[in-house]
């Protein structure tokens, strides 16, 4: 009988222990999407709350972020059982646009979630979009040849967009007109050309205002490397 009751006792101690443990939980979910934004709400800024639904104190260790543009800061870093504290999230959109996904980790004494991670989301809209991407480059640059670069410019919303005081600095000689419509839902191709005159590195950059609330000014810039024609590279060709 006393081999019985003490079988008993370390089961339940064993049950016991077991369940009497930490648990950390993200209210409202491990995912936070802020949804469609635009440019001009960067940072993104939002407060998480984080809980203690374990019966045994949960003890913050770190919070990691998955790249430099996103912050946090947490407010307590020891819960007691059902105790909840605040998790503070500044996420720098940048140049992204389209989807983007990024990531907070908690590492904690929860035995189950040692390091618990939370997804942001976010679907940057840009009124103007360039591909492949916003600036001119030149490949293969040399002095005296002509050199071309061309991007795509698209206007994403439902409203034509006008594009004037169009100036390209450096020699840069552009295709638009002053006074440019890019179209509702359409997009345009704009072609740079320069006749390098020095070897060396090359940057310029095209200024344009538009009728954008988003982008009342744009910039894009140009940039390559000039050889003479002496180089190797072009000895061969």
């Amino acid at each position: 009988m006393k081999r019985f009751l003490a079988l008993a006792f370390a089961a339940t101690c064993m049950f016991t222990t077991a369940y009497a443990q930490p648990k950390i939980q993200i209210e409202g979910g491990d995912t936070y999407d802020w949804g469609k934004v635009k440019p001009a709400q960067s940072p993104l800024k939002t407060t998480l709350k984080v809980k203690n639904a374990g019966n045994q104190e949960l003890k913050i260790s770190d919070v990691k972020v998955g790249c430099g543009c996103t912050t946090t800061g947490i407010a307590k870093k020891e819960l007691a059982p059902g105790e909840t504290t605040t998790l503070d999230i500044s996420l720098n959109i940048g140049t992204n646009t389209g989807g983007l996904t990024k990531t907070v980790t908690i590492m904690s004494n929860d035995p189950a979630a040692s390091t618990k991670m939370i997804l942001l989301k976010a679907e940057i809209v840009r009124a103007i979009q360039f591909s492949p991407s916003q600036y001119f480059a030149f490949n293969d640059m040399k002095i005296g040849r002509e050199s071309v670069s061309t991007v795509k410019i698209k206007n994403t919303t439902a409203q034509d967009i006008i594009l004037t005081d169009i100036e390209a600095t450096n020699g840069l000689k552009h295709n638009l007109k002053s006074k440019t419509t890019l179209k509702a839902n359409s997009e345009i191709e704009m072609t740079v050309k320069i006749k390098a005159t020095a070897k060396g590195y090359f940057n310029g950059v095209v200024k344009m205002k538009t009728t954008s609330p988003d982008f009342p000014t744009l910039e894009v810039p140009a940039y390559g490397n000039v050889l003479d024609s002496t180089s190797p590279v072009y000895m061969n060709k």
